[in-house]
């Protein structure tokens, strides 16, 4: 296993279990994981009285310098590779852009096809990682998805939400297509 995958694997279970949290403070449902599959997808398999589903994580990287920034930074015996200093610009037209095509990969992936099988649709939850996220960047991301051609969705997934930094908390949105 190489050295970013165990703090990608920490990562996606830390999503996981704050998604769970936030759903039952918000829903009431209270989902807990009933397996963690290796090798995945999905990240989780979960299980509520009223039903059993499974989610799978993703990141939306703002640039593939600052995901390189992140997991070097995170990832023990790797040398930090900080992100150039800039200028930066456009960089929530950028954002957009890079969630739309993840969102439109995700969707349309068939490796998700036994998993929605044997449980039914998943939840996908898609990190936001970008240090200029904010309303603008979501107006940005709808426009770009509404310009999106979705006909390769599998339909594997009942919902997508997107989790993001507010006020020095993690939250999550629902994202409609």
């Amino acid at each position: 296993m190489n050295k970013r995958r165990k703090v990608q694997e920490k990562h996606e279970v830390f999503l996981v279990d704050a998604f769970i949290a936030w759903w039952v403070a918000k829903t009431g449902e209270k989902f807990r994981v009933i397996s963690r599959p290796h090798p995945e997808p999905p990240e989780a398999i979960v299980q509520s009285d009223e039903r059993t589903s499974w989610i799978e994580v993703t990141d939306a990287f703002h640039s593939d310098e600052w995901a390189q920034d992140l997991y070097s930074n995170a990832t023990p015996e790797e040398i930090h590779k900080p992100m150039g200093q800039g200028p930066y610009m456009d960089m929530d037209a950028q954002m957009a852009k890079r969630f739309a095509s993840l969102l439109k990969k995700k969707l349309s992936k068939n490796s998700y096809t036994e998993t929605f099988k044997k449980y039914g649709h998943g939840i996908l939850l898609v990190g936001m990682q970008s240090p200029w996220f904010n309303d603008q960047t979501c107006d940005m991301m709808r426009a770009e998805c509404k310009r999106t051609d979705w006909k390769t969705n599998q339909g594997y997934f009942s919902r997508v939400f997107i989790s993001y930094s507010s006020l020095n908390q993690l939250t999550f949105e629902e994202w409609k297509l």
